[in-house]
């Protein structure tokens, strides 16, 4: 698009003649339209959602292609639509009639028969006419005064894959398109093709990296947008008129807040669904529907753990350190200090000492609903990214929300992947890091990676603005923390332990490294004993010496010892470490974590 034409028909940025003003990825997309630099756009993201355009009645929602075509595009000359499904469409019947006396000089000149037979489905064959017609506007610029092409589920023509694995059709329509995107006679006309896509990921990835090619991707709405939706005015029609305090507990102002990473779309159907069945928009309502919706959205890739009241720290055992600093986290949280929290925390620490227990009840006290990524890599090409869009994105629009990662150096990756999944990995990790690693967010979202083994997490993710505050866990330290964990997991398993087993506990376990999964263990067993003496909760020392006595710690004392001086190593304030290791030399700690790991890799 030359700048002389695309001064002559701009997308309005503004308000004017009634048209609502842009904001968001609307006016990032009329800006770079306005700019007159790109032909080929790619539009992702939240495309399954409604639209607000302007009508002489009020503000309407509308789908994505009409928004497109009354809002940003409403004086074009010809608005074209295409997918694999229905082919060649026309923003009206205007244009195609016009298209179609086109089509028929068309016909005359190389003799075929488009005008009666319509315009062939395949995109393949599609191409070279459109490109016919592209010239032809170029001849008749006063007639055809900006042309707009608009690619609906373009991975189905382009999509991401190798080279070598991509079929003869894909190749030439990849070809295609990088040549339109490039074509000095398309930059020199007000002619765009706008490809819009679920994820940019689905699609190549040499079209995705041309410089010709302008993305812009749609976020979920904000805060702004979604209280202008709820005011416009379905919602009261829907109710009947009613005033809102009769079917919900919540004013529109709050109802906008506690929507946070729902679409516009999604709002819709889950108080549509409410008001329609008669059922009070309530609290427990509200985050019913809004957990369910979103782990929906993002096709299971998540899940939601609410907060639980009167759960705080107090409910752990030992960790003292941990839970001074995650305190101190917690109360600037809870005051609106969030311009000095991190943006991510490690917790490192040996298998079942109790990290995914400490952050929901660190969660809990905050008052924060936590948000638990799960498993979203799949076989397919392109599939791993979506997925990893989709919950990115869920949780830039979700905030205040805290992310719990869980096996966090196997769930981030590494910069250079493994060398044999097509650079999936890389691409993961690059993802990860600029998403966690964004400033803008700091306040929004608390990241919390927990794992095992801290030595395989990149070192990118462990600088600081990332997850620079690592807090360890380690398993009890001396008799006393081994009596507090005995006391506190009884207390919860409604075990009453008398003084003799107290005793019993200090002195035979007192000098155990055991973690709360151990005490769990071993006070079932002793539980179980008494159950099945027909003694019911009375548990005795001696079913809790016969617990001990039989209990065996299957894990390798090798690894353990790994993955406890893995996260002494992580350790980034030598508060929280055990006094066994605050004055041990780094070197020595790394000499001897060489040596373990080495013993245990030659195994």
């Amino acid at each position: 698009m030359s700048t002389e034409n695309a001064k002559t028909t701009p997308v309005e940025t503004v308000e004017s003649g009634g048209l609502l003003p842009l904001s968001g990825w609307a006016l990032e997309l009329a800006r770079r339209w306005n700019g007159a630099t790109y032909s080929l756009f790619v539009l992702h993201g939240n495309i399954f959602d409604l639209f607000p355009v302007q009508e002489e009645s009020g503000l309407s929602y509308v789908p994505l292609k009409t928004f497109l075509a009354r809002r940003m595009f409403p004086s074009r000359s010809c608005l074209l639509f295409y997918d694999i499904s229905s082919g060649l469409s026309f923003g009206s019947a205007d244009m195609q009639r016009r298209f179609f006396e086109w089509l028929e000089i068309y016909d005359q000149v190389e003799n075929t028969s488009f005008r009666e037979t319509g315009p062939p489905k395949e995109f393949l064959r599609l191409a070279p006419l459109l490109r016919r017609f592209f010239l032809r506007v170029a001849e008749e610029r006063q007639r055809w005064q900006g042309i707009t092409l608009i690619i609906d589920f373009p991975e189905k023509l382009v999509p991401a894959s190798e080279q070598s694995q991509a079929s003869s059709e894909e190749r030439m329509n990849l070809v295609t398109l990088l040549k339109w995107a490039a074509a000095p006679e398309m930059a020199s006309l007000d002619i765009g093709i706008i490809l819009v896509a679920e994820s940019a990921a689905e699609l190549n990835a040499r079209l995705l990296q041309n410089p010709h090619v302008a993305q812009v991707r749609i976020d979920l709405p904000s805060i702004e947008d979604r209280l202008r939706f709820l005011n416009s005015g379905w919602l009261q029609s829907l109710a009947g008129g009613r005033p809102s305090a009769e079917w919900s507990d919540f004013t529109t102002v709050e109802l906008a807040t506690r929507s946070a990473g729902l679409n516009l779309l999604r709002i819709r159907h889950f108080l549509s669904e409410a008001i329609r069945n008669g059922a009070k928009v309530t609290q427990d309502l509200v985050s019913a529907s809004k957990k369910k919706l979103i782990e929906e959205y993002c096709q299971g890739l998540v899940r939601f753990k609410d907060p639980k009241p009167g759960v705080t720290l107090d409910r752990v055992a030992t960790h003292a350190a941990a839970k001074k600093k995650l305190r101190e986290l917690a109360w600037l949280i809870r005051n609106g200090k969030t311009e000095v929290l991190e943006r991510g925390v490690l917790v490192p620490g040996r298998v079942g000492v109790g990290k995914s227990y400490l952050i929901d009840c660190f969660a809990s006290e905050c008052g924060l609903p936590v948000m638990e990524i799960g498993e979203f890599r799949s076989k397919w090409v392109g599939d791993t990214e979506r997925q990893q869009m989709l919950v990115l994105m869920t949780v830039r629009a979700l905030g205040p929300v805290i992310v719990v990662v869980d096996e966090a150096d196997a769930v981030f990756g590494s910069r250079d992947g493994d060398g044999g999944d097509s650079g999936i990995s890389g691409r993961v990790f690059a993802a990860f890091a600029a998403h966690i690693g964004d400033s803008t967010l700091r306040g929004r979202e608390l990241w919390v990676a927990m794992t095992s083994r801290p030595d395989l997490l990149a070192i990118d993710m462990k600088r600081q603005g990332r997850f620079g505050l690592c807090v360890p866990l380690f398993p009890a330290q001396g008799p006393e923390e081994v009596l507090e964990l005995f006391q506190t997991i009884a207390g919860v398993r409604k075990i009453v332990l008398g003084p003799d087993m107290i005793e019993y506990i200090r002195e035979r376990l007192g000098s155990e490294p055991l973690t709360g999964s151990d005490v769990e263990s071993i006070l079932m067993r002793a539980k179980e004993r008494a159950v099945l003496a027909i003694r019911d909760l009375d548990v005795q020392r001696a079913d809790l010496e016969e617990a001990v006595a039989s209990f065996i710690d299957p894990l390798d004392p090798n690894v353990l010892a790994m993955q406890e001086l893995a996260a002494v190593l992580a350790c980034s304030d030598r508060r929280y470490l055990p006094e066994k290791y605050r004055e041990v030399d780094r070197s020595v700690l790394l000499g001897t974590f060489a040596t373990v790991k080495q013993r245990q890799s030659g195994r």
